[in-house]
């Protein structure tokens, strides 16, 4: 019920941020904010603590691509939560570290959750895992058009960390066209 009850949130901080904004585009970054808080109080604890860092920007989205990559996003990052960090993983007093990276150029927007866990079991295939998590996120990243990809965060593990997880997602943004400064439309009415 908790993780229905975390879908249904990321949906509804879309829904609230579009609701102060004219138009039906809403600055991504303007709702990462809130749900990684919605994570770390819902997912986090004292004695299982995550750090998470934001960088980057994502510039503007239409809103059901927002609404859909909110999702996707809750879902990462509660799998992250979730299956990064077993029990005894972390040194007494440590932190786990998840940053959240945001980039846009080119007609794409990128978004990575990276983090300093164990890393990806071998067996682990993401196109073959049946939890509902990650067919959710499946689903929505094809939905967009997008892709996601799953490689260790570490290319080094001889530097003695943990090799961590990094998930990568690229979406093509299709932006609503700018009125042309000629188009007669636009304006105030002529007067009859």
């Amino acid at each position: 019920i908790e993780e229905s009850v975390r879908r249904i949130r990321s949906i509804a901080l879309v829904h609230e941020t579009l609701s102060r904004k004219d138009g039906d585009e809403v600055d991504f970054g303007e709702i990462v904010r809130p749900l990684v808080r919605m994570v770390e109080e819902g997912l986090t604890s004292p004695d299982r603590p995550v750090q998470f860092t934001i960088t980057g920007d994502a510039g503007n989205l239409p809103s059901p691509a927002a609404t859909s990559l909110a999702v996707v996003l809750t879902e990462l990052l509660q799998n992250v939560v979730d299956h990064a960090y077993p029990t005894g993983t972390l040194d007494p007093g440590a932190s786990a570290r998840v940053g959240i990276e945001l980039g846009h150029g080119a007609g794409l927007l990128h978004v990575a959750v990276v983090d300093d866990g164990v890393g990806i079991r071998p067996e682990f295939d993401p196109e073959q895992t049946s939890s509902l998590g990650l067919s959710i996120v499946r689903g929505l990243v094809a939905e967009l058009d997008g892709t996601i990809t799953f490689a260790p965060a570490s290319s080094d593990p001889a530097v003695g960390q943990r090799p961590g997880t990094r998930v990568e997602l690229s979406i093509p943004v299709v932006r609503a066209p700018e009125p042309d400064a000629t188009d007669s439309t636009s304006g105030p009415l002529p007067s009859l």
